[in-house]
């Protein structure tokens, strides 16, 4: 396993070396560079994982809708690995707007102004609406550090090099996982730049787009991060403003204390 990483690795160092030469991603990767299979890819995700321990990142975010759309220019964010999560919004004049807490086990949204908080386990199926947008709870810690919302990387599906838009293309299910995926990847960085989340009929649920890619502290992290919602035609914007990666992140800052008289809303 060690030298199969070490590989995948090595091949990513060599891919990124070609498209720092040429400046950008080419429309049309070599014929002798292209990959026959997306192993080498997520071992190289696998790799990247185990360099990455926490995140604590400011942020601005802006949501779009049909009847409109507003932003939050200071959206604070603390993560740990793909487990703790804290995510804070504040208002023009540093009012609380939304709190999400979780300590990767349970989940807990909580609304201020409305005295209310939602709270069940990450692992729900149901998608709870989160910053304007419907997204399972489970999937966000993998959101915000560009990664694939899976936990299990899978060894079918099919892969493939498409030639006009110079990417990878995965599409296939995943082991234990209820959606249909959709994912590009960039054959330099072997990092995805899109996916897709559909239900088992290939109906779009959720797509997601990375970014501005930054290298941050032996990291690479899209510093834009875009979710649409077909179905609602909504769209979130996620663009960071600042990042640490693998600083010093307290336990207490993912469990929630909430005041008396809060509305409790729990779900299965």
């Amino acid at each position: 396993m060690r030298r199969l990483l070490c590989s995948a690795l090595s091949l990513g160092a060599v891919l990124w070396l070609v498209a720092g030469c040429r400046g950008a991603v080419s429309p049309s990767l070599p014929a002798a560079l292209r990959l026959s299979s997306a192993d080498p890819i997520w071992q190289h995700l696998q790799v990247r994982r185990t360099a990455y321990t926490n995140l604590k990142g400011l942020a601005q975010f802006q949501m779009h809708t049909a009847q409109g759309g507003g932003s939050l220019d200071d959206v604070a964010v603390v993560l740990q690995h793909f487990e703790a999560i804290r995510m804070e919004g504040f208002g023009p004049f540093g009012q609380a707007v939304f709190l999400l807490v979780s300590d990767g086990q349970r989940f807990s949204f909580y609304l201020p102004h409305e005295r209310r908080v939602i709270s069940g386990p990450v692992s729900t199926q149901q998608f709870v609406r989160l910053f304007g947008l419907l997204v399972a709870p489970r999937t966000l810690p993998y959101l915000l550090v560009g990664d694939v919302p899976l936990q299990t990387f899978p060894d079918t599906g099919r892969f493939r090099y498409l030639e006009a838009d110079g990417l990878y293309l995965w599409e296939g299910e995943a082991p234990q996982e209820p959606w249909w995926y959709r994912v590009w990847f960039d054959p330099y960085r072997l990092l995805p730049v899109r996916f897709d989340l559909a239900t088992p009929a290939h109906e779009i649920v959720l797509q997601v787009t990375y970014e501005d890619f930054r290298r941050i502290d032996g990291v690479t992290l899209p510093y834009r991060i875009t979710l649409v919602q077909p179905g609602v035609a909504r769209r979130v914007i996620w663009h960071y403003r600042e990042v640490r990666i693998n600083t010093d992140v307290a336990p207490a800052l993912f469990h929630l204390r909430l005041p008396p008289g809060t509305e409790r809303l729990e779900l299965d």
